[in-house]
């Protein structure tokens, strides 16, 4: 069995350039309820030893005015409980640290 469930997401086309680290200044002390693990290909954001949540880096390359362009972007992917149940929801992120910070908002780690 493969070591690395996330490998299974590498795009085909190839690698995504590197996944920068998590600014140590957005990180908190111990008494935090989520850590993150670096895989890769981005992080996963873990509630006590659950996973919650997904950051990925990924490109989009197409044309803006007939010219080539190529948007990078941030991805998250996460829980959110709802009164009906457990919904996954999507997100949209500039950088690593935009998307790490909203996950700790969600989750009741706010750096």
């Amino acid at each position: 069995m493969n070591a690395n469930p996330m490998g299974a997401l590498r795009p085909a086309h190839g690698y995504l350039p590197a996944f920068p680290r998590v600014p140590t200044a957005a990180r908190k002390p111990k008494k935090r309820p989520l850590t993150y693990r670096r895989t890769d290909t981005g992080l996963i954001a873990y509630h006590h030893r659950q996973p919650v949540a997904w950051i990925v880096q990924g490109y989009h390359s197409g044309q803006l005015n007939q010219q080539p362009k190529t948007c990078h972007f941030v991805d998250v992917a996460y829980h959110r409980q709802t009164t009906h149940g457990i919904n996954l929801e999507t997100a949209d992120f500039e950088t690593v640290t935009q998307a790490v910070t909203f996950i700790n908002g969600v989750f009741g780690g706010a750096a």
